[in-house]
């Protein structure tokens, strides 16, 4: 049997159903493997008609034994229907808790189809906060929301733009408290978790460092240090190497992102969100996907918003999408689980 890679449809009042439509209707397809796209089969229709877009499934599904069939005769790119969305209330553009609901539902079964060995990974697109908020669920993002559909708590969250590998040791949190993340323990923590993390061959080059940032800015010879870098990241890292871990800093982080992407090191630690995310984002905005480790399995996440204010209108390019079906794909052959 093919190893299906799982899409839930994410807010559907978003750009997530029209960039999935267009990405597995594109030239790349043929990269993707073998797809299973979890939605509202009334609203992917009603997408089609009004972008006027056929849909590019090959088999539409609405229960498990049908599911079955359908991979038993090598159907390539396969719909699992859910009615959840109210459609005659829908709108382009127009969050709710219905739509939060939905994007909450197809999660839920897009995770229940790979703990069932129906799926290999999952690969999602935006979701809205809000919505989710709406709804009353709590988790309002992929990292918190599967962490405890799977039971396995929060993953490790890393970039993937062009072979450069970002970790992030804070996520969506605001700078003054992520400031005091910045303990000896936690630093220490993430260091081992990502160099654990980063023994995957294929995918890391296991012959170079890791590298972490700095909090202040530096001077280029490092000899001038905040007290974040003395008190606790410079004694951190220097206890990892005891440990074995080969790992390079703290470097300013106005250049780190830059000897990343010439290739000096195996992966690189930032300190906060916008450390990562805006290095990212400069590098390439549009191939520029999230990857979560630590959970039962591989999951890549287009690392977007759901633009409400471009839904429905035909105007969205799947890039984002199409990359982040590419790393996974790449990622499955090369034997990586999570």
């Amino acid at each position: 049997m093919n190893r299906y890679i799982a899409i839930p449809m994410g807010e559907c009042a978003g750009i997530g159903p029209e960039i999935i439509v267009k990405a597995l209707s594109c030239d790349m397809r043929r990269q993707f493997g073998s797809i299973l796209v979890v939605g509202d089969r009334a609203l992917f229709t009603r997408l089609s008609r009004d972008l006027h877009i056929p849909l590019p499934f090959t088999s539409f599904v609405s229960d498990d034994k049908a599911l079955e069939r359908a991979m038993m005769n090598g159907e390539s790119t396969i719909f699992y229907d859910i009615p959840c969305v109210d459609m005659e209330a829908f709108a382009y553009g127009v969050s709710s808790a219905d739509t939060g609901m939905a994007c909450y539902t197809t999660t839920a079964k897009a995770v229940s189809l790979i703990q069932n060995s129906y799926a290999s990974a999952l690969v999602t697109v935006p979701l809205d906060a809000r919505s989710l908020a709406m709804a009353g669920i709590g988790n309002t993002r992929y990292e918190t929301m599967i962490g405890e559909l799977t039971s396995s708590g929060r993953g490790v969250t890393m970039l993937d733009v062009g072979g450069v590998k970002i970790f992030s040791h804070t996520h969506h949190i605001p700078l003054r408290q992520a400031l005091d993340q910045v303990t000896f323990e936690k630093i220490l923590d993430t260091i081992i978790r990502v160099d654990s993390l980063t023994q995957e061959k294929g995918v890391f080059e296991l012959d170079k460092p890791l590298a972490i940032a700095s909090v202040n800015p530096v001077h280029a010879d490092s000899i001038v240090w905040g007290p974040e870098e003395v008190d606790v990241i410079i004694p951190a890292i220097e206890k990892a190497r005891q440990l074995g871990i080969d790992i390079v800093g703290p470097v300013g982080a106005d250049h780190l992102m830059h000897r990343a992407a010439k290739g000096r090191y195996r992966a690189v630690i930032a300190l906060f969100h916008d450390q990562a995310h805006i290095a990212a984002m400069s590098l390439d905005f549009e191939h520029t996907v999230t990857v979560n480790w630590g959970w039962p399995f591989l999951a890549v996440r287009v690392d977007r918003g759901a633009c409400l204010d471009k839904a429905g209108r035909g105007v969205m390019v799947p890039v984002s999408l199409t990359q982040a079906l590419c790393v996974a794909r790449d990622y499955i052959i090369r034997g990586v689980v999570s």
